[in-house]
């Protein structure tokens, strides 16, 4: 059973992928996964500053990890890079919503801390082959309403 979710899951996953979504692209677009898109078809690289470039995720259980337990944090030793508050969130505004804005305004004591920006995403080997697979022969059908040669 556990196995089936996992396969349901991961087919969700998959089915929810830009490259998916569109259904199947060019050799050409399907040969930048695993390159200069991850395996499952986000951008690789980074923005040179905040976002750090994909180098593979977290692909070992963390320190601590016991099988059946809670997953341990993986950053638990991370320390706040800067923290945003009523007074200093003006100079951060250009990346925070309004509504969080509004509760800089509404509450003076509202902190929120930054932590490093983490790209440890992972999935198994399978699911990034039949992203591969899915990226070009995956098709829509019935006006968009399913999918055929999918794997």
């Amino acid at each position: 059973m556990k196995r089936d979710h996992a396969g349901r899951l991961a087919m969700a996953i998959v089915l929810c992928l830009p490259l998916a979504a569109e259904a199947k692209v060019s050799a050409a677009e399907a040969a930048k996964l695993g390159k200069e898109l991850t395996p499952v078809g986000a951008e690789k690289a980074g923005n040179g500053s905040t976002i750090p470039a994909w180098e593979g995720g977290i692909t070992k259980p963390p320190a601590g990890f016991t099988k059946g337990g809670h997953h341990p944090d993986p950053f638990a030793a991370d320390k706040p890079t800067l923290t945003i508050t009523a007074a200093n969130y003006k100079q951060h505004a250009d990346k925070l919503s309004v509504g969080q804005q509004a509760m800089f305004e509404r509450y003076p004591e509202y902190r929120m801390p930054v932590y490093p920006t983490r790209r440890s995403a992972s999935f198994p080997q399978r699911i990034y082959d039949f992203t591969m697979k899915n990226a070009t022969t995956a098709e829509l059908v019935a006006d968009g309403d399913g999918i055929a040669n999918a794997a």
